[in-house]
């Protein structure tokens, strides 16, 4: 019979391979422990080759979802990403506080804004936040763990840091869209992290290239009727099933953006 203790540690094993990151407040809360109790578990876990442990909570060893590795992700449809980029950078104004989630569309619409005065950015993306340094872009970067693979951050910390800050426009990706979803993604951590900055957000912009039109991922990231402006480039190929998609958005939402690569 497993005692409950291991199987405390079995569920924190679990949780750190979902999540990718746990933090031990969470964990103590979760399971009515002291955190003294789950540094111990923790500890354990570690010297087992269970986890590694780091400041304030654990990571897996091993990734528990199998992502593009960055600069793939950054080239994949780039020029899609750009054509949506240029069409975006035109919802931004004079005074606009704008937040960018870790997504590569949303960095294409960050390098536009350089040119842009009194603007104020909030993003978790480490990326944008570098590019922007030489800029006169006020930039927050939003305080969390760093998540590898879209270098970025995320975890509580970041959401008790979105209390005090709110947006007017924020710039959005994922890995799917459909009208029955919205937007969703395939990691609960990142979309989580989305969420934090859309809740304080005014303004919803969505960017989404072809390849994600009709595609369904694990997390549900904002439903369609809470999205302001989708932005979807054209493209030669849409499936018919993607036309379909298309032409319910059209008829659904006030503000759906086919672009054309030319413009």
């Amino acid at each position: 019979m497993v005692s409950s203790i291991q199987h405390r540690r079995n569920e924190i094993s679990k949780l750190v391979n979902q999540k990718n990151y746990v933090e031990i407040s969470d964990l103590s809360n979760r399971f009515n422990v002291s955190e003294m109790t789950i540094r111990r578990d923790l500890e354990k876990m570690e010297n087992e080759g269970l986890l590694i442990r780091v400041l304030g909570g654990a990571k897996p060893i091993q990734k528990s979802f199998v992502e593009d590795n960055l600069n793939l992700r950054a080239s994949e449809n780039l020029l899609s990403k750009q054509v949506m980029a240029r069409e975006a950078i035109k919802l931004i104004q004079d005074g606009d506080v704008i937040g960018f989630d870790a997504s590569t569309s949303a960095a294409e619409v960050a390098k536009l804004v350089k040119d842009l005065k009194n603007i104020t950015v909030v993003t978790n993306n480490i990326t944008i936040a570098l590019d922007l340094i030489s800029s006169e872009i006020t930039t927050i970067l939003l305080g969390g763990y760093v998540r590898p693979n879209s270098i970025s951050t995320m975890g509580t910390s970041l959401k008790k840091y979105m209390e005090s800050i709110n947006i007017d426009k924020m710039f959005i990706s994922a890995r799917g869209l459909t009208l029955q979803e919205g937007l969703t993604d395939s990691t609960i951590d990142e979309g989580e992290a989305k969420q934090a900055m859309i809740h304080k957000s005014n303004h919803i912009i969505a960017l989404v290239d072809h390849s994600k039109i009709g595609v369904k991922k694990l997390f549900q990231v904002i439903p369609s009727d809470e999205i302001n402006t989708i932005i979807v480039n054209e493209y030669d190929s849409f499936t018919e099933e993607q036309k379909e998609v298309i032409s319910e958005f059209k008829r659904n939402h006030l503000d759906f953006r086919l672009i054309k690569n030319d413009e």
